[in-house]
């Protein structure tokens, strides 16, 4: 096993479901990599970042932040713990929502995942205007 588990996905979704007998089958609903609207400032009432990362011998944090086109964080969930797992082929499945979230204009967001307060993947977010015709 590396130093700290490393990014196998990452994925946006408007729902995760977690099965309540076996705790490793999930489900992502609507999994999208951008939004669009027709005005701005835009809501997104909520939305959840997932991922999985490979198994790793001992417990970590981790935490999702979102960065406006300049690099500025906008938003950032709150910081979870992660126990460790014995088998080396397992894999952590982490969620976090961030709700109420506001973007104030269209560009080129990025979603970024941090382990133990380390940058390990990012994903681009699109956030377009519709013009109405």
């Amino acid at each position: 096993m590396s130093d700290s588990p490393e990014p196998v996905s990452i994925c946006l979704c408007e729902r995760v479901l977690q099965d309540v007998f076996r705790k490793d089958a999930v489900t992502l609903v609507n999994v999208h990599n951008g939004v669009s609207s027709q005005a701005f400032p835009t809501l997104i009432p909520v939305i959840y970042a997932f991922s999985q990362l490979t198994g790793h011998n001992k417990p970590f944090s981790y935490q999702f932040k979102i960065s406006d086109p300049k690099k500025v964080v906008i938003s950032a969930s709150s910081i979870g713990q992660v126990d460790p797992v014995t088998s080396p082929n397992a894999l952590h499945k982490i969620v976090s929502a961030f709700s109420g979230l506001v973007f104030p204009k269209e560009g080129l967001y990025m979603v970024s995942l941090e382990i133990d307060g380390k940058v390990v993947a990012t994903i681009p977010f699109q956030v377009e205007l519709i013009v109405a015709t």
